[in-house]
């Protein structure tokens, strides 16, 4: 009869090692839990982008955008969206208002666009264009209670902004005017670089270059006007 001889080094690294294949399939289940979980959100974040362009979701954020009541006062209703959200958009029948009822709207308002950019902290739009502007009267909003940044702390790019008719009520001026307006303008940083071309009828012409940092006390204001006598 013989003794077994137990080698305790060996027993050891029997015992430790049992756990080993236990750990690699936890690991291989949370691997799998992350990889399904980002698989499910990646096709809701898809469901809801298409959702967003469809009618119901046209109506989802015009319901949004009425919803909004800033302390300014300032609202913005748009009757119906068209045409793509995520690209080239038309904002049907515009109206902006302030706590004294509606100063402005529009028809028609078209807008190429690329509303990703602002998940990155920038609003960037290509062109901005309408066939007709009325200007009832100028706004007159409600100053904040609290000193705050005059200018919005994103970025804002319009490369191009035209309205074909500007029409100006004559509570802004006496009498009704009717123009065109033509610009761009580039707020980045809390600094604001604006350029617009203003044209009236009656034969006023407008050329304005602002570059503008309010939060620092910087103002530079190159304009130029040329009215004849009985003019805005």
């Amino acid at each position: 009869m013989s003794d077994a001889v137990t080698d305790p080094v060996a027993a050891a690294s029997e015992g430790l090692a049992e756990p080993v294949p236990r750990r690699r399939g936890l690991i291989s289940a949370l691997a799998k839990f992350v990889v399904t979980t980002a698989l499910v959100l990646l096709l809701l974040f898809g469901a809801l982008v298409a959702f967003l362009d469809t009618g119901p979701g046209h109506r989802f954020i015009v319901d949004r955008i009425a919803a909004m009541t800033p302390a300014s006062g300032l609202r913005i209703r748009i009757g119906r969206i068209e045409g793509s959200i995520w690209g080239r958009t038309l904002l049907k029948d515009v109206r902006v208002y302030d706590p004294d009822g509606l100063f402005a709207e529009s028809p028609e308002i078209e807008m190429d666009w690329r509303p990703i950019s602002f998940l990155f902290g920038r609003l960037l739009i290509h062109e901005l264009d309408s066939d007709l502007v009325i200007l009832h009267r100028l706004p007159d909003l409600v100053e904040a209670e609290e000193p705050g940044p005059v200018l919005p702390d994103y970025d804002i790019h319009i490369g191009e902004l035209e309205v074909a008719q500007l029409r100006i009520g004559e509570r802004v001026t006496g009498r009704e005017r009717v123009g065109s307006l033509r610009g761009e303008a580039e707020i980045r940083s809390g600094r604001a670089l604006i350029a617009l071309i203003a044209a009236v009828r009656e034969g006023d012409r407008l050329y304005v270059r602002l570059d503008a940092a309010p939060d620092r006390d910087r103002l530079d204001l190159d304009a130029r006007v040329r009215a004849p006598a009985d003019s805005v």
